[in-house]
């Protein structure tokens, strides 16, 4: 059984044991209406985690194309074989029920993570042109991730020409980072000393196959800027946080956890522990400074390392981001769960476990991680 089901036992168990009591009390009229209730309750639970939640593949990206004369039951068909959807009826349904059945044109489309039924469906709304080619940020990228690809990609000759744009990753500038000249709100809450990181926005991107690497980066900016909503500014405002502490936590809780549901948790604890002058003590942020690869794990050496990205060296935040944050991370951060939890880990395995005090944490430590 895995967790969305666990959660739902746990949430729902006691309510539908109760409700079964409460029906045999009911006459026979009521209790046609609180059954059709649960049933269309059930069924709206059902249809959202089919659409927006359950992942086909738990992959970064995927590419696939629609060949020309096929038809939508050829497609589903091989979606499904594909395993690109889960589900060909519903796949056939949420088309029809978006009106895009019919307009669906033979070509290249791509989807990035999560790739649920919802994105692939939406994918299909935007064919790759003939003159256009697909750039992806992948969410939890950080600025040497994106150097890196955009010279595979041939939009820089090198890194360093790339760092050169943008600024060097975990380094504190004395005499100003090199400025994008962008006229684009977001920046306003740039410190002027640090690189550009975390105010490009993980997406897929269409782009003509002559676009510069400025019109790329200026088209980064601006999608991070759009979904930071106006409601949320003010909502950031009234908090008396920055936009640029937002985006900085935002992009700490993208390395940390990667499940939406569990995002708002470890806002949570991080802003508790800010709050309280605690250091966030975060081991993304040591491998942010370190630039290692291929471990979850830090050295005692690492995390002593004198760099005032390294939150176990340095209490509160840091100078700036260390990822590129997608728009969960980003909203988990101006919109924390309140929660009795002050650490957490995450087990090899990807699940999260909490504890409301040191003891407990040492012993997570112990049972999942050694």
């Amino acid at each position: 059984m895995n967790n969305q089901e666990d959660k739902i036992d746990g949430e729902y168990g006691d309510y539908i044991f109760n409700q079964k009591i409460k029906l045999g009390r009911l006459s026979l009229g009521k209790k046609i209406a609180v059954t059709i209730v649960l049933v269309v309750f059930f069924g709206m639970w059902f249809a959202y985690n089919a659409l927006y939640v359950d992942e086909a593949q738990s992959t970064d990206e995927i590419n696939f194309m629609v060949e020309k004369g096929e038809s939508i039951e050829q497609l589903a068909n091989r979606l499904k074989q594909e395993n690109i959807i889960k589900s060909k009826w519903l796949f056939k349904k949420y088309l029809v029920f978006k009106g895009i059945d019919k307009k669906i044109q033979a070509g290249r489309f791509n989807v990035i993570y999560p790739i649920t039924l919802s994105r692939v469906v939406n994918a299909l709304q935007n064919v790759i042109g003939q003159d256009e080619r697909i750039i992806t940020i992948i969410p939890g990228w950080d600025m040497r991730d994106m150097a890196k690809y955009f010279l595979s990609q041939g939009l820089v000759e090198s890194t360093n020409d790339f760092y050169k744009l943008v600024g060097v990753p975990a380094t504190k500038y004395t005499s100003g980072a090199p400025q994008l000249d962008y006229n684009i709100e977001l920046l306003e809450a740039k410190p002027k000393d640090i690189s550009y990181e975390g105010y490009f926005a993980p997406n897929t991107y269409r782009i003509f196959e002559d676009a510069t690497i400025d019109e790329v980066l200026k088209k980064l900016v601006l999608q991070q800027d759009k979904l930071i909503t106006n409601k949320m500014r003010e909502d950031i405002k009234n908090s008396k946080r920055s936009i640029h502490e937002i985006l900085t936590m935002a992009s700490i809780i993208e390395r940390e956890v990667r499940e939406s549901s569990e995002k708002k948790r470890v806002s949570g604890i991080f802003w508790k522990r800010y709050d309280n002058r605690w250091a966030l003590q975060a081991d993304s942020t040591v491998h942010y400074v370190t630039g290692r690869e291929g471990d979850v794990f830090t050295t005692s050496d690492e995390r002593n390392i004198d760099n005032q990205w390294n939150t176990y060296e340095y209490p509160g935040l840091p100078p700036g981001p260390i990822s590129a944050p997608d728009f969960d991370s980003i909203y988990a951060a101006v919109y924390p769960e309140e929660n009795n939890y002050w650490y957490f880990l995450t087990t090899l395995d990807g699940e999260v476990k909490y504890a409301t005090n040191l003891d407990e944490h040492n012993n997570n430590v112990r049972k999942y991680l050694r």
